[in-house]
């Protein structure tokens, strides 16, 4: 279960190596089910009346659903309910009634204490004048090296005595990736090895839905290469995938795989001068601030070349 239901209960050489986007002939990744895919939102008839103020409740709802899952108040959590409200799992499982969502809430936050969720809205809309539809994004965030994760859902809104309630939710699409499963990156990451200073920075494309990157390494003052990247929805294959450029002219991409509490790179690409190269590329989470980067089974035309050692980055800038 996740969040608007119950949170998810549903060396230097080596360096720039590591930071080379450039890695390994694709894999053969099994295909995942096809994805759930949410209603596409409906748009309000032409000249319907604005509906700021029960939106901007909608959203303070939203907001304030956070801010009491966060905080593990589970009664805070349910008095946002309709009484009777109902909520629909991903599993299929039901939990109808405040005082029993009271107590799922309590019993999840007893089985996973430190979990936190983030509540994207991307749309609200009117079906009738005492009925809001909410659709959005949920992400859940846990202690540790576990890997951020989110959910589409979908929550009704009934007004009762002039207050806005949740009344009935679902989620879809647990277990998904998704480009939002990456925002927790976006800021700017560095590391020291040997002398030499590794930075590696993540934004999201405020106009497009992609994350575009930077890498690059200095020997002392000297810049020593680097390049962009951008990372998108493979809707295809159901999977995250990047493309690099690197300032040499070398290029190539990869395809995102989660594997635990990693992400793992499965690319493939050639060098400035034509030669080709391939790897897996391992991007791992420590913390919210602490990430390890490491290639390993890399490939030089037809020759073999070792695995980098970790390289460990703490990020130096919040994305915004």
């Amino acid at each position: 279960m996740m969040t608007r239901t119950l949170a998810g209960l549903a060396v230097v050489s080596a360096a720039a190596a590591a930071l080379a986007f450039t890695t390994r002939p694709q894999l053969p990744v099994a295909n995942p089910a096809a994805p759930a895919v949410a209603a596409p939102v409906a748009q309000p008839p032409a000249g319907a009346a604005p509906r700021e103020a029960d939106r901007d409740a909608i959203r303070k709802s939203a907001r304030e659903f956070a801010e009491a899952f966060n905080k593990a108040d589970a009664k805070a959590v349910a008095a946002l309910w309709a009484e009777n409200a109902e909520i629909h799992e991903a599993g299929g499982e039901l939990v109808r009634g405040r005082a029993n969502i009271e107590k799922a809430y309590a019993d999840f936050f007893q089985e996973n204490p430190g979990v936190k969720v983030e509540v994207l809205v991307e749309a609200v809309r009117f079906p009738a004048p005492d009925l809001a539809v909410e659709e959005g994004v949920l992400r859940q965030v846990r202690p540790g090296k576990e890997l951020p994760g989110t959910t589409l859902y979908r929550v009704t809104h009934a007004r009762e005595g002039g207050t806005w309630r949740m009344a009935v939710s679902q989620e879809v699409g647990a277990g998904q990736d998704r480009l939002e499963d990456l925002d927790w990156l976006v800021g700017e990451w560095a590391a020291s090895v040997a002398g030499s200073e590794v930075t590696l920075s993540f934004a999201r494309d405020a106009a497009k839905p992609f994350i575009l990157g930077k890498f690059s390494r200095k020997d002392g003052k000297a810049d020593a290469g680097g390049g962009t990247f951008r990372i998108g929805l493979d809707r295809d294959l159901g999977r995250l995938r990047s493309w690099h450029f690197d300032d040499d002219g070398g290029h190539g991409q990869a395809v995102w795989v989660r594997d635990g509490g990693r992400w793992v790179l499965d690319a493939a690409g050639v060098t400035g001068n034509g030669t080709p190269t391939a790897g897996l590329n391992v991007l791992g989470r420590v913390d919210a601030d602490t990430i390890t980067w490491r290639s390993i089974d890399r490939v030089l035309g037809d020759r073999p070349l070792p695995d980098t050692v970790p390289l460990r980055l703490t990020r130096v800038r919040a994305g915004q």
